[in-house]
């Protein structure tokens, strides 16, 4: 997979946690929070994960984009060779 297709996928997953974030915003009542403990946990719980998971893609892309980097200057400098 090149770098546009991993930066474009990045980008899926980013949008896709958003919406993900934002229809769980849908489920709590915001006036009666002391009411709804349980549902702002969850609320919090499922936030938390949202953005863990994007960290670890975030790190993941950056890894395989330095991994290729190094390997394309280790191979041209195996041509200059």
């Amino acid at each position: 997979m090149d770098f546009f297709q991993q930066f474009s996928e990045l980008q899926r997953m980013a949008f896709n946690n958003i919406e993900s974030l934002m229809s769980s915003m849908q489920n709590i009542n915001f006036a009666h929070i002391p009411d709804n403990m349980e549902k702002t946990l969850e609320f919090q719980e499922e936030s938390i994960k949202i953005f863990l998971d994007f960290q670890e893609n975030i790190s993941r892309f950056s890894i395989s984009t330095q991994r290729r980097i190094w390997e394309s200057y280790f191979k041209m400098l195996r041509r200059m060779g």
